[in-house]
Formats: structure tokens, sequence, C-alpha cells
């Protein structure tokens, strides 16, 4: 199976190879299948197929128990992980899959009224060419026949875990969760989700302080909409709970003065029994508190009362890093809006002294985009690249505006002062110090008059002694620069501009990023062209199957070809949008 992950990426094919293992339990299990399986589990995490990854943990799972451990405690808790995942995620497969396994591990640990409750649960459906009802009905007729002859399969486990409603599982799902998790809304869901489960509980709720407010507020209310609940920190048992700090139980909250009976009249919800705790931070000041509701078939118990302070001990401090992390994340946000803003207005300003050059930071910043995205980049090199082009004629700022606006052909010794702007650029951006990710802003924007083949400026540098960047930028730069309006020249057509770009691969201009330039569609292009106009929606459809390496052929071959009616139309079209400003 190794070699079947290699030789396809089809989800489906590797899904079925999963099933089909699966239909040879329990009558045929190989080891071989463990590592196998493995593989699909990992190659799953990393294209990040979800219902891969519960299918496969759940089927792990079972084979890892059958044919190394024999250990079910540590089966159940991949198979509630792999559970966990297709619940919340509502993989219909997988959570099908997931109680087939369970059925299947039940039968094995002789719990033969689960294994069938796990059948019933499974239903028969129908995957494919997978007939999940013949097998699902000859399992439960093994399991029938076991049950009636007392089968003894393996040998009785030392331990086996109430896995359906399990405290200790209940912590541990907590207390992984809380170590990797930094959404506060991802957190307080999945809390409340293992409190309600562990408690057997209809709802729970998790109300957080809003100290500044005197509020408690929250997200998370299972059973309801997603709705943000805020009231004043005083009221109901919520506000009681948080006030007092003590722990309330109580078996008929309606008989209760304390209970805040407006949440109930604002959802519908008839509340009738009640867990409310605080929850505590490291300091064990009170940050909020639980409330459990509705425990089914009874009222909540001293038991419950314990198990709720083993989570919350826990879950606090969870809470209170989740909740500074979004603050800290949110500081973060706002000193890159700060510094967003501020690199706009410092690229406004060279826009400002020219009316004829204005919004070209901004187009040559758009170009650069589509080529980064097109290339794939992530996030944090886009941005960095963006902020570069903003900010690439930044230098102009120290040279003279009767040089910068001069109508015809520069001097020698005015274009000597021209090739200043760049250097220019350098020392201005390297001195403003935000983090060391800038520093690489100054970089690329210094480097976008640099050459491929090293005659460039400031420095001189050589092929990919140029930042990625600059070799982007420099393609952005002169696409806009001829395709635009000057005071020495108008715009060029575009045959003699791509001529330009193609003449100077490996010369002036990184080959790599001209071939990706001309494979963008033409209607990104014009976009950028035409800023503030818009494109016929009918246009805009023809202009998205063309690239420009289209555009660029089919002037090249007009002369040796007749168009076809589509190609005809496509360039009127692109004729009309890019001799419109």
């Amino acid at each position: 199976m190794n070699n079947f992950i290699e030789k396809t990426q089809n989800k489906e094919e590797i899904k079925d190879s999963l099933l089909n293992i699966i239909f040879n339990f329990p009558e045929k299990i190989k080891k071989s299948y463990l590592k196998e399986v493995d593989e699909i589990r990992k190659f799953a995490i990393a294209i990040k197929d979800f219902e891969l990854v519960s299918i496969s943990m759940s089927i792990y799972a079972y084979l890892k128990y059958r044919c190394v451990e024999k250990n079910s405690y540590r089966a159940y808790m991949m198979l509630n992980d792999a559970k966990y995942l297709a619940v919340s995620s509502n993989l219909y497969l997988a959570q099908k899959v997931n109680l087939f396994i369970f059925a299947l591990m039940e039968f094995e640990e002789e719990n033969f009224d689960d294994a069938i409750d796990f059948i019933k649960n499974a239903g028969l459906i129908k995957i494919g060419e997978f007939e999940f009802d013949n097998k699902l009905n000859t399992v439960k007729s093994a399991i029938e026949k076991a049950k009636q002859k007392r089968i003894i399969h393996l040998a009785p486990p030392s331990f086996i875990p109430d896995h359906k409603n399990d405290p200790l599982l209940a912590l541990l799902k907590v207390g992984r969760t809380m170590a990797i998790e930094t959404n506060l809304d991802t957190l307080l869901t999945i809390i409340a989700k293992e409190i309600n489960l562990a408690l057997n509980a209809d709802r729970c709720t998790v109300f957080l302080l809003d100290t500044e407010k005197n509020e408690l507020w929250s997200k998370v209310a299972l059973g309801m909409d997603l709705k943000e609940i805020r009231f004043d920190a005083k009221l109901g048992l919520a506000g009681y709970v948080v006030q007092t700090g003590e722990t309330i139980n109580i078996a008929d909250v309606y008989s209760d003065k304390r209970f805040n009976k407006e949440i109930d009249l604002q959802t519908g919800y008839k509340t009738k029994s009640i867990l409310c705790m605080p929850i505590r931070n490291m300091s064990h000041e009170i940050i909020g508190a639980f409330q459990v509701l509705n425990k089914k078939g009874g009222h909540f118990t001293q038991k419950d009362e314990d198990l709720l302070i083993a989570i919350g001990s826990s879950a606090g401090i969870a809470l209170e890093n989740a909740t500074l992390f979004n603050k800290q994340k949110q500081f973060i946000e706002e000193q890159k809006q700060l510094l967003s803003s501020f690199i706009d207005t410092l690229s406004a300003s060279i826009d400002a002294r020219d009316k004829i050059t204005a919004g070209h930071s901004e187009r040559v910043t758009k170009y650069a985009v589509l080529i980064c995205e097109k290339m794939q980049m992530n996030e944090d090199e886009l941005d960095i690249i963006r902020q570069a082009s903003l900010l690439h004629d930044i230098g102009k700022i120290g040279i003279k505006d009767h040089i910068l606006q001069k109508e015809g052909a520069l001097t020698k010794e005015e274009y000597d002062e021209i090739k200043k702007h760049a250097q220019i650029t350098y020392d201005l951006l390297s001195r403003i110090y935000v983090s060391k990710y800038f520093k690489n802003v100054a970089k690329i924007a210094s480097s976008h008059h640099e050459k491929w083949d090293g005659t460039g400026y400031f420095l001189g540098l050589k092929g990919e002694e140029i930042p990625l960047g600059g070799r982007i930028l420099a393609v952005s730069d002169v696409f806009d620069a001829i395709t635009s309006k000057r005071h020495y020249r108008s715009k060029m057509d575009i045959v003699r501009a791509l001529d330009i770009l193609i003449e100077g691969e490996n010369k002036h201009f990184d080959k790599n990023v001209v071939d990706v330039f001309m494979s963008l569609e033409t209607n990104k292009i014009i976009n950028v062209i035409i800023g503030n106009k818009k494109i016929e929606e009918a246009d805009n459809f023809v202009l998205s199957k063309f690239k420009m390496s289209d555009i660029y052929g089919l002037y090249k071959n007009s002369e040796n070809r007749k168009l076809t009616t589509e190609e005809e139309r496509f360039v009127n079209i692109f004729n009309k949008y890019y001799n419109l400003v």
C-alpha cells in the first residue's frame, strides 16, 4: 500500500483500499496492514483530509489491538479520537466506519450487547461497491452466536473502561486539547462538549468574565445556535457563582430565586437541574463559570461535581492562556494595520508628486501579488513582497521634481541622478525598525532595478543573488511602466510590451518569473490596468479563459493564420479594455 500511495493521489481510491481492509475483519487479519494503514493515516494528515484521517485512525486502533498490544484502553482512546473528529466535522462515512470498528472491539472484549448496539447505530448502508448491509448482518450474526455460546476469543483484559461515559477519557481529551488549542472560541466549544458528554448532561455553557464591562459572556451553548450571550455579572446563578466563588448544584432551578429566567425566555429552552461552578486561573482568581444543565435521568451528583472540579482546574488555565493569546494576537493585528497604513501613506506621498505616474506603486503591487499567488507563496512571503512593492519607489522622495517630471529623454547626468532612488529606498527603509522581517522589505524594494545578467543597479547583483521578490518586482515594475502613459511617451501596445519581457529573459529578467507572468489570466491583468473601472461580466468570462501567453501568441500568429471566432472575440475584448485608459 505504500507503493499505492506513491502511485496515486486519488483520495477515493485510497479510501476504497481502507474499506477493503475493513471487509477482511474479523475473519482475516494481516500484521502487514498495520504499517500500511499508518502510512495512509500520515498521508491523510499531510493533505488534511479529515475523513480519511478518521477512517484510518479507527482501523489502525483495531489493528494495533489485534496484532500488537492487546491493549483495549489505548484502542478505545484512539477510537474516541477518531469518533470526535468524525462527529465534530459531520463526516458520515467516517462515523459509520468508527461505529463498525467499535462493534468489532466490543466483540473482541466479549461485550456482546454493546457490540450489537454499535451495529444497530451503524445502520445498513452502501458505499459504492461496498455492501455494508451484508457485512454488518454477517458480523451481527457472528456476535449473536458468540453471545449464545460465550466463545472466549481472547484472554479477558485486565481493564475495560466504560468508554461511552468515562471521566478519565474526558479529562484526557480536554487536557490534550487545552495543550494545543489557542483559539478561544474553539477551546470553549471543545471544553463544553467534553463536559457535556462526561456529565451526561443536556447542555453546557462556559461563561467568561469581562472585567472591563463587568459582564459574563459566552459563545458556547450546546443545543442552541452559536450566539454570543451577555448579561450583568451579578445576575443569575452564573453571576452568583462568579461573585461568591461557591459551587451550586440545584435539582429544581425554578424554585431558586437566584436563577435568571431571562435566558430561558430568550431561547425557549426549559432549564430543570443545574450544576454551576467557578472557573479559576493560576492565581486562583475567578475568570468565569461552568453552567451544566439538565442531567439526563436525574440530577447532578457529588461525583459530577468532583469531575467538573478536575476538568475546571486545567480548563481555567487554558482559557486564561487563550484569552491572553487572543489579546496578543489582536495587538499584533493592530500593529500590522498601523504599519500597513503607514506604508500606504508613504506610497501615496510619491504618487502625490506626479499625477502622470499616480497609481504606479499600487499597480506594481497588484501585479507582484498575482505572480506570488500563482507561485503559491505562503502568506508571510507574499506580505513582505506586497509591502516592498508599495515602497519600491520611496527613494524618489530624494530626487528633484524637475528631473522626475521632465518631459522628453533624460541626460546621462539626470539618469544617474534618477538611479540613486534605489539606494535611497534601501537607506530609508533599513532605518525603519519594525522587526527583522522588515529588513527583507528594504532588500527587496531596493533591488527592483537589478538585472539577471548583473548589469542593473544599485548593487549590481546577478542571477539568484537578487532576492526573488526583487525579481518579481522587476517584471511588475517594467510591465506597468511600459503599459502606462509617461511624460515622454504614450503607453506601448501590448505586443511590444510583452516582447520586452520575453526578450529580456535571462538578461534583464528571471525567465521563471516572466513565464509565471505570461501564465496569468488576462482578466486579472486587465483588472489592474483599468483600476476602478469594471469589466462587464460576459467580457470577464471570455478574458478568464485566456492567458497572457495567448494574447501574445495570437498577435504573433495572426498574419500566418485566420483567428477563430472565439479568438477574434477575445482579442477585441482585450483591446477594448487595454485601450480604455
